[in-house]
């Protein structure tokens, strides 16, 4: 089931789904507004869900870095988007399956996650 988040629960919302998911393998996936082949890209597969925040810049602008690492180095990355638009979350037998994220442009992040286990 997919289900889009109001934006007055943004914040507790990816708060929740950060302590479900913690450490969980996932595959992020940025697409163009086009959403052609071409502005296709895989920024990572197989990095740990270390953790995920939402906040409001300078500009009143609606924010989500998702932070990721690596289980065997220190090797992490973090995702960033800015002036997001809209959240919305799949979810199959109250396990999440993956979490999209579209900015105003309409650049969308796909974080799915990767079979593996669920701490």
């Amino acid at each position: 089931m997919r289900a889009v988040l109001e934006p007055q629960s943004w914040s507790s919302d990816l708060s929740a789904f950060g302590r479900r998911n913690k450490m969980r393998p996932t595959r992020l996936e940025v697409l163009g507004s086009t959403r052609e082949f071409d502005s296709d890209f895989w920024i990572e597969d197989g990095l740990l869900l270390a953790g995920i925040d939402f906040e409001v810049d300078q500009a009143n602008r609606p924010q989500v870095e998702i932070m990721l690492q690596s289980a065997s180095t220190k090797a992490h990355m973090t995702h960033s988007v800015t002036d997001v638009k809209r959240l919305s979350l799949e979810t199959a037998s109250g396990i999440d399956g993956c979490l999209e994220i579209e900015d105003s442009e309409g650049n969308l992040t796909i974080m799915r996650f990767e079979p593996g286990e669920i701490d």
